[in-house]
């Protein structure tokens, strides 16, 4: 498996994303929304960002800054971002067979507080992610953007999008409005992601703990928020009773790395152990955990991997290359793993294709 060019099964990547340019908004959203369109500006740095509703997304300065570069300038370091097809040559290059696909700003279009242009957004947003995989649906798959100001909405949405659209997953913050992923509010997400067979996909950064407690210091906040937000997602999840009481539930977390993931399973469990009254689930959240319906995408540097996979099961693991992003290792983040020595091949198999394929039900 040292050569990611001819790998077999192909290469999943679990987590890519697009770039949303500006044009799409006039191209693809309700007539009655243009004129409060998202618009991609220069801020008085003369950094991009969005321009929503008045405010800049996401700050360029002050608490909780984001991005100094500029968010395209950060976000969109390749074409294939915004163009399909550069997007495949480039997988081609990568080593990468089948790319499941997050938006950069299309995360953030449940911000609006009327939830009608929330909504008109998010189907805006799908239309146009169906089309730029519509050139090659057999390899580019979308994760679905849902109005989350309004349940109704998403769970409508989110129907359409995956079985009208073809949509893979639905995606959740892990802080939806005040709301933590085992609040009874989200449960008809849940329901909708068991009844269409999809799963729920947690990313970073939509949570963003804590950066606000940052002031022009970017680079200190993605690394703190990112892992604050699987760590949050992950408790909440196991240790909350989602996965228990949606027994046909699959759900990943992404964009933080799995390192950490035997230390805080054993934190997780001694809490139970020694407060599980306090926990409204059945069984320990490592048992849960077990079942291999909860992933975690890795970081391909990772020098972890072996241990997180030895402790815990090759099952658990997906591969993601965050491409086109600041922080994405093209073109060597399959060959990152797949020349791994100490890792078996039915362990680079399971991280690079079969887990992601079960997740998705590719």
């Amino acid at each position: 498996m040292g050569d990611p060019s001819v790998i077999d099964p192909p290469v999943i990547d679990a987590d890519g994303h697009v770039f949303e340019p500006d044009w799409i908004w006039e191209r693809y959203l309700d007539p009655r929304f243009v004129d409060r369109r998202p618009r991609l500006v220069r801020d008085e740095r003369g950094t991009t960002r969005y321009l929503l509703e008045g405010i800049h997304v996401p700050p360029g300065t002050g608490r909780g800054a984001w991005a100094p570069e500029g968010i395209q300038e950060a976000s969109l370091h390749r074409e294939g971002g915004v163009d399909p097809k550069a997007r495949l040559v480039d997988m081609d290059r990568e080593g990468i067979g089948t790319a499941v696909l997050f938006g950069t700003f299309g995360m953030a279009l449940w911000l609006p507080e009327d939830p009608d242009l929330s909504t008109a957004l998010c189907r805006a947003y799908n239309d146009w992610m169906a089309d730029y995989c519509g050139t090659d649906p057999s390899r580019l798959k979308a994760t679905a953007a849902l109005p989350l100001r309004s349940i109704p909405d998403t769970v409508a949405e989110g129907r359409r999008a995956v079985r009208e659209l073809g949509c893979v997953s639905l995606t959740l913050p892990v802080n939806v409005l005040g709301k933590n992923p085992d609040d009874p509010a989200l449960f008809p997400i849940y329901e909708l992601a068991e009844e269409l067979d999809v799963p729920i996909t947690f990313h970073a950064g939509g949570g963003r703990f804590a950066e606000d407690r940052f002031t022009d210091a970017y680079a200190m906040a993605h690394t703190v928020c990112f892992p604050m937000d699987i760590l949050f997602g992950l408790t909440t999840v196991l240790c909350g009773g989602v996965l228990e009481r949606f027994p046909r539930l699959r759900v990943a977390l992404l964009e933080a790395g799995c390192g950490f993931l035997p230390y805080y399973l054993e934190r997780l469990d001694e809490h139970f152990e020694k407060r599980g009254g306090e926990m409204p689930i059945s069984r320990s959240p490592g048992e849960i955990f077990a079942e291999g319906r909860c992933v975690l995408s890795c970081e391909p540097e990772e020098r972890s991997l072996r241990f997180v996979t030895d402790s815990l099961g090759a099952d658990k693991i997906v591969y993601a290359s965050d491409y086109p992003h600041w922080d994405c290792e093209f073109p060597d983040s399959v060959r990152a793993i797949a020349e791994r020595p100490e890792l078996d091949e039915a362990t680079k198999r399971a991280i690079l294709h079969d887990n992601a394929r079960r997740l998705f039900n590719l």
